[in-house]
């Protein structure tokens, strides 16, 4: 059952990474340049031991890593993406996932995004005979953008809306025109000169004169930390060669194709998706599939909601299916002076014949 939900939830976040568009969102915006870096730690534990019973009853948690790097300009760019999830129990390894990969992209033309590209995969999974490494060269399709200037605009908007600053929502263009003026902000001296040049901006279109707790409002958002944002896709095939078979058998050389998305729906939230898919020539009898997928969202100011899933399925020459998979989400949020942190997760690893679950609750509060 969580693997049907879990193939429904990647299969909504491709169609919707694909058929975005149409209406105005953040991924209408295009930048000349993009370079967006992300890193997130979580951690759980638990221990519980009755002296009732003898031996400790509970004494487990978990750590993942999950770090993306993707950089774009108009003649190349690359992405750099890592996951790992360690599971322990009585202070020892139970279960392990681990991903990454790096791709190198030289485009070929200026009018479409076609490139050519070399990269590299290594994924292991405690319980497999060896990591599985390989190499990769080919042609793909596809380009990202950093969208963080129009969530900025969008941000502009609601606070203004809020304070009072302007009645209506601005139009399209207007929120595109802040949005250029912030994507050049190095060529700004200072950011009040920004700030200046969006003022007349919203003031034309909305009919006021901005006050200074209005531009002072513009100047906090332009200087925002942590609401960076990216939309975009990349598909590309070509041919490997396999360093290290993950089930120990004989080098050979593989067919690649693998996937990139990036979706950003609304400031401070942020999907994105990996998968790669490789084998040799007889692909359909010997296969690796890996997906790495996270779901970023900002419920409210300074609570944030985190989703990441990783999938390695190998299907080793005349062997059996194995599997690995692991999922987190993690929510935490301030409630009237109360600090409320949730995290949740999920874990399958090779020859496990069902799901590991583990929940973890804590609060705290000043009461003086």
């Amino acid at each position: 059952m969580m693997m049907k939900w879990a193939t429904f939830v990647l299969g909504v976040l491709l169609v919707g990474v694909m058929a975005f568009g149409g209406t105005m969102s953040l991924c209408n915006y295009h930048s000349p340049q993009t370079n967006l870096t992300n890193l997130k730690l979580s951690m759980s534990y638990r221990y519980f031991d009755d002296p009732a019973v003898a031996g400790v009853e509970e004494n487990s948690g978990k750590i993942a890593l999950d770090y993306s790097q993707l950089f774009d300009s108009p003649d190349y760019g690359f992405t750099l993406a890592g996951s790992g999830s360690i599971n322990f129990d009585d202070f020892a390894i139970a279960a392990g996932l681990g991903q990454g990969s790096g791709t190198f992209r030289y485009y070929l033309s200026e009018d479409m995004p076609v490139f050519g590209f070399g990269g590299a995969n290594a994924s292991y999974s405690l319980g497999q005979a060896k990591p599985g490494v390989n190499v990769s060269i080919g042609v793909g399709y596809g380009r990202f953008n950093d969208v963080t200037p129009l969530a900025k605009a969008v941000n502009i908007q609601k606070d203004l809306l809020a304070l009072g600053a302007i009645s209506d929502p601005l139009s399209e263009d207007t929120l595109m025109a802040i949005a250029t003026e912030i994507g050049k902000k190095v060529e700004y001296a200072t950011i009040k000169d920004l700030v200046a040049a969006i003022e007349p901006l919203i003031e034309q279109e909305a009919g006021v004169t901005l006050d200074a707790r209005a531009l002072i409002t513009v100047e906090d958002d332009v200087l925002a930390t942590g609401d960076s944002a990216s939309c975009g896709w990349a598909v590309q095939a070509g041919l490997g060669y396999e360093l290290i078979d993950a089930a120990g058998g004989a080098q050979d050389v593989l067919v690649t194709i693998s996937g990139d998305a990036s979706l950003a729906p609304a400031p401070g939230s942020q999907m994105m998706l990996h998968t790669t898919f490789y084998g040799p020539f007889d692909i359909a009898s010997e296969n690796t599939l890996s997906v790495n997928a996270s779901y970023d969202y900002a419920l409210k100011e300074n609570v944030d909601l985190i989703i990441n899933y990783q999938l390695q399925r190998v299907q080793p020459l005349g062997g059996t299916v194995t599997d690995s998979q692991a999922v987190t989400a993690s929510v935490s949020f301030n409630i009237g002076g109360a600090a409320i942190s949730l995290q949740a997760g999920f874990s399958k690893g090779i020859g496990a014949s069902d799901w590991s679950r583990g929940l973890t609750i804590s609060a705290g509060m000043d009461l003086i």
